[in-house]
């Protein structure tokens, strides 16, 4: 589980802007010839109280204004992180404490954006009106406005679709922090990535290989050919091999699923080799930090080590994920693309755990 939390800014006096979209692109530039005033409300994907996602219903709202420091975006896309689940759900029953004891804070769910720069607010100095831009905002980027930290997008690059950008950010940055900065992965070592076929895994497949690692993805029998596909070098069908019998040696294991003990983990790690997770088996009110807890209490002992982590939003980041993303060093794993509308229905597929790759809401 990572980070999803961003605060909106006061309401300021309503900026203009004019765009103007290129049919073969996508791209936004500024049309001054024919100028139009953002309006007083927006449609909204919103919940007032957690629940599954039969509690987020589409409405209609005020369209936020940027406070200092931060843009105001015109959505044109964004996607599904298992965040925005847990921000929904309410669980663990610990999120509560900061996203809202009773109810969330922000009612608006979304963390992932692509889109335009439609109004700034004060001491914004890197963006102007008619960017293209994406990033992570932390929550409110299902509507079709939202407002962001000026920290926490980037500039979106030529010819990237908005889908394809607003597929990125949450789930690449979280593959990229754990692999390069967690695990230390550099040319020539060995990674396996335990879920490769979801949003964080096919990333986590594809930045090993840009990192220069040998990669061995864990996936069922239906998504092989998709790991081969996106680079893996080497594919274990979970449903019939088992990674904690297969090859030993690895210098890291990425896990996105969290369902092997370090006792068995710990077996095929390499000497000086570190299992890096970010979730685990969940329980009650801690939800998977009382086994993560336990594993690394149990890894202070002997040379072979266990961490876990929650990623955090950095412009330079984006940025570089920006310059892959250009160079197509990464390419978004996109399974299906919702409607705004339907933005429920693409949380309760994704709370079932068979997707593969990245949902996308297009606005």
């Amino acid at each position: 589980m990572y980070g999803y939390l961003t605060v909106y800014g006061k309401p300021t006096e309503r900026a203009t802007v004019t765009t103007h979209r290129t049919e073969a692109t996508g791209e936004q530039t500024l049309d001054r010839d024919n100028d139009r005033a953002i309006p007083e409300t927006m449609r909204a994907i919103t919940q007032d109280r957690y629940g599954r996602p039969e509690v987020l219903s589409l409405g209609t709202v005020e369209v936020p204004t940027p406070g200092a420091g931060e843009a105001l975006i015109e959505v044109r896309a964004s996607s599904v992180n298992i965040a925005d689940w847990h921000l929904t759900t309410g669980t663990p029953a610990m999120v509560k404490a900061v996203t809202g004891l009773t109810r969330p804070k922000n009612p608006i769910p979304g963390a992932d954006v692509a889109g335009v720069v439609a109004a700034v607010g004060p001491n914004v100095t890197d963006f102007a009106v008619g960017d293209n831009v994406f990033g992570d905002i932390g929550s409110g980027a299902w509507a079709e406005y939202t407002t962001a930290a000026a920290s926490r997008i980037v500039k979106k690059p030529k010819g990237v679709s908005f889908e394809h950008a607003a597929a990125v950010p949450l789930a690449a940055i979280t593959a990229l922090q754990g692999l390069r900065d967690k695990g230390g992965v550099g040319a020539g070592q060995r990674v396996l990535i335990n879920g490769a076929s979801g949003g964080v895994g096919t990333f986590a497949v594809q930045i090993g290989k840009a990192l220069g690692a040998h990669v061995t993805a864990v996936c069922s029998t239906g998504k092989v050919d998709q790991a081969r596909s996106i680079g893996a070098d080497h594919v274990i069908d979970y449903t019939g091999d088992d990674f904690v019998a297969s090859e030993r040696g690895y210098d890291v294991i990425f896990d996105n699923v969290g369902n092997r003990p370090w006792s068995e983990t710990r077996r095929v790690l390499a000497d000086g080799g570190i299992n890096v997770t970010i979730t685990g088996p969940k329980h009650g009110i801690l939800g998977p930090f009382r086994n993560l807890l336990f594993r690394k209490a149990l890894a202070t002992v002997g040379d072979k080590r266990f961490t876990w982590f929650t990623a955090e939003v950095k412009a330079d980041d984006l940025s570089l994920l920006a310059d892959w993303l250009e160079s197509g060093i990464l390419k978004p794993v996109i399974e299906r693309t919702y409607p705004l509308a339907q933005a429920p229905d693409a949380l309760a597929y994704l709370g079932e755990g068979h997707a593969h790759g990245k949902l996308v809401i297009s606005i």
